[in-house]
């Protein structure tokens, strides 16, 4: 599946949650639309890997239980992985060639956000299912022309693992301007099991960027 695809679904859910929440009458509840882009990489034995833009997005839904501690849950998709390029020396019709690998996730994250005086703190543990595994390919010819190739990321050993245990812990700040509601801050992610399965490389992913969100 397109990750593009991916997250008009994940906008459409958006709008079906939010206006089910917004007809109940009870304001202990809170919604938020999240978005962190992030940079990502897969710890394994690849020193050429590099790390790859990611975008993490975001629905969480918050219960107002205390004034400083408030359970949350929400809905999300994240699509970590890593980034590879090389560069052809010698009489080729190529310059060089890109693949940016993606492992796509939707999951569910559980979390406690811990408002202090200024900021506050959200750690979050999630259980996410793997939608697909892509492989975006740029290849740069000696003329100048650029191709694009989208394609299902293959193995050569191994297997991909359909469960992912995300692990985040984000540090923010809220900001209020007349009636609306902002986030600003940090966002680390790690995952708790491996990416592929029956190989002797290490393969969890993990991402750090910033994070920005609006409260309804």
């Amino acid at each position: 599946m397109n990750p593009m695809k991916v997250k008009y679904l994940i906008l459409l859910m958006i709008v079906g949650m939010s206006q089910s929440l917004f007809s109940q009458e009870n304001n202990k509840f809170g919604l938020t639309f999240e978005y962190s882009p992030n940079y990502s990489k897969i710890t394994d034995e690849f020193v050429n890997a590099k790390f790859k833009l990611s975008h993490n997005i975001l629905l969480r839904i918050s219960y107002k239980a205390h004034e400083k501690i408030n359970p949350t849950i929400g809905l999300g998709f994240l699509n970590p992985g890593e980034l590879f390029q090389t560069e052809i020396v010698g009489d080729s019709e190529f310059e060089s060639l890109m693949f940016i690998h993606s492992n796509n996730y939707m999951y569910v994250p559980f979390g406690v956000k811990i408002n202090l005086d200024q900021f506050y703190f959200l750690p979050e543990i999630g259980l996410g299912i793997n939608i697909s595994n892509t492989t975006k390919q740029f290849i740069k010819y000696s003329n100048g022309d650029t191709e694009i190739k989208w394609r299902d990321q293959s193995l050569i050993n191994g297997k991909f693992n359909k469960l992912s245990i995300p692990i985040s812990l984000s540090v923010g700040k809220d900001y209020k301007f007349d009636c609306i509601l902002l986030s600003a801050g940090i966002k680390g992610y790690y995952g708790l099991n491996q990416v592929v399965n029956g190989v002797s490389r290490d393969t969890h992913y993990f991402g750090i960027g910033v994070m920005i969100a609006i409260h309804f």
